[in-house]
């Protein structure tokens, strides 16, 4: 009796120290964050963490429906009047309370943020006339604002601490499922369970969130379990991962597209028609076939099908090298020298080699130069390249952010147009389709937008990616979105059986 009593007391003892025991998930991305200041976020790598530190008034779910946040309704009050009624009780990590004058802090200082005051830029006024409701008001009716303010941006953000805290760019305070511990440059992020998250339990105890430039690396941590899900797995390591038996591959069409880029007001690229060469120059199938094995879509649109207002009759510059030649003797260019930069990433790096050798075959010769990802943010920003390699993310899922954000004239530079593209009759046709509620309208003046751009060549569509990770089967409750943002609250570990 007394043997079996005590048998009993350490299987207690073993069961009550299980569930103690702190439960660490690693996520490895291909790049590391640059910012973890959501009005500072223009790149996917640092959303990701940003998101799962913030919240919204209004969320997209795992469908890209719109769904309550911080907000517990909202109504349209007229075409000029949005009501959000927030939920109570809420605090940001450091322990303030959320108000609506949080939420008017927030818009405010966004509106004058160059980064980010265009995606608010319809936004009149916003009022408070009680502490739980916040009302927004714009001149005219807006068809997007619905949508942007679901972005990274529109994350709410604590007005007391933001005033008062030095290091609110570095240490961010947010409502999230997740609060900010440390930051290792070069190295990873780490993020820690919030106890008091206003939607439940948190599950994981702690995320650490590493940049791995090197597919293969992340795929041999997935093999091993030194990494718990692994994203940006593009080449052979998608083949590989098929024939690992703990590891899942999910993947879904996304929102993002790979692209290269082209100073429009630099050296010969000034010239439209050697923007169509190099765009003749390179064959995209090739590209996508080598390495990618043909399992992406070649693109024929800056905006991605699942975008609205993204043209399936959008046409590109299809691959002719007789005619691309032609048309640099016809410019009178005698010798063509340039430089494409890409960040560290090994799958750009190749792929930009390969563009390197196809562009030397029409009589361009290129210089390759890879460049850590916050750098090449800077240099590329700043107009210091000739052409360069980049992903794109509509995170909300609207042809106004994406087509404003990447070659509005407003937004040349660090603010996302790197091409540093200027069209007056884009710009107007951007304003209309803003303010244009009739759906059937507002998908013809994109389309009319795309096909400007597509014929002026700012920027050469290589492929819409595919939105996947890899994931262990220890690992429960992800889901693989379009956007590639992980909701890391709805994660668990598997019980282990005793």
């Amino acid at each position: 009796m007394f043997k079996r009593m005590l048998a009993l007391i350490f299987m207690i003892n073993l069961l009550c120290f299980s569930k103690e025991v702190p439960k660490k998930l690693v996520y490895a991305q291909s790049s590391e964050a640059t910012t973890l200041y959501p009005q500072d976020s223009g790149d996917l790598y640092s959303t990701r963490v940003i998101f799962n530190i913030f919240d919204r008034l209004i969320e997209r779910d795992e469908k890209l429906n719109i769904v309550g946040g911080l907000a517990e309704k909202w109504e349209q009050k007229d075409e000029n009047t949005l009501i959000f009624h927030l939920k109570k009780g809420i605090k940001f990590h450091k322990g303030q309370k959320l108000t609506s004058k949080d939420v008017k802090y927030t818009i405010d200082r966004a509106k004058k943020n160059p980064k980010t005051s265009d995606l608010f830029r319809a936004i009149s006024k916003v009022e408070t006339p009680d502490l739980y409701t916040v009302v927004i008001k714009t001149d005219e009716p807006s068809a997007s604002l619905l949508y942007h303010l679901t972005h990274v941006s529109a994350s709410i953000i604590s007005e007391e601490y933001t005033e008062n805290a030095k290091d609110y760019h570095i240490n961010p305070n947010g409502t999230g499922p997740f609060k900010f511990s440390e930051w290792k440059v070069g190295s990873k992020v780490v993020i820690t369970k919030n106890e008091n998250y206003f939607k439940g339990p948190v599950l994981i105890d702690t995320i650490e969130i590493r940049g791995i430039p090197e597919e293969n690396s992340r795929v041999i941590g997935l093999e091993t379990g030194e990494i718990h899900i692994g994203t940006e797995i593009e080449g052979i390591g998608r083949n590989v991962l098929g024939d690992v038996s703990q590891v899942s591959l999910e993947e879904v069409s996304s929102l993002n597209g790979l692209y290269m880029g082209m100073n429009t007001k630099k050296g010969p690229l000034s010239n439209v028609n050697i923007r169509k060469a190099i765009a003749m120059g390179i064959d995209r199938d090739a590209i996508i076939e080598f390495f990618l094995m043909g399992s992406v879509e070649k693109a024929n649109s800056f905006l991605t099908p699942g975008v609205f207002g993204y043209s399936k009759s959008a046409k590109i510059y299809e691959y002719n090298k007789e005619k691309a030649k032609k048309l640099i003797e016809e410019s009178g260019y005698e010798k063509i020298k340039l430089t494409l930069t890409t960040n560290n990433n090994e799958l750009r790096r190749q792929m930009c080699e390969i563009i390197q050798a196809q562009l030397g075959e029409i009589g361009i010769e290129v210089k390759v130069e890879i460049l850590e990802w916050a750098t090449f943010l800077d240099y590329t920003g700043q107009g210091k390249t000739d052409m360069y390699m980049l992903g794109w993310s509509s995170y909300t899922g609207d042809a106004d952010h994406s087509l404003t954000q990447l070659i509005h004239s407003s937004k040349k530079g660090s603010e996302g147009n790197r091409s540093f593209y200027e069209n007056s009759k884009v710009d107007n046709l951007l304003a209309k389709g803003r303010k244009e509620i009739r759906l059937n309208e507002r998908r013809e003046i994109y389309k009319e937008i795309q096909n400007i751009v597509n014929e002026e060549v700012p920027v050469l569509p290589i492929y819409f990616a595919l939105s996947n990770a890899g994931v262990r089967k220890e690992v429960k409750g992800f889901v693989q979105t379009p956007i590639n943002i992980p909701n890391f609250y709805k994660l668990s570990f598997e019980e282990e059986s005793l």
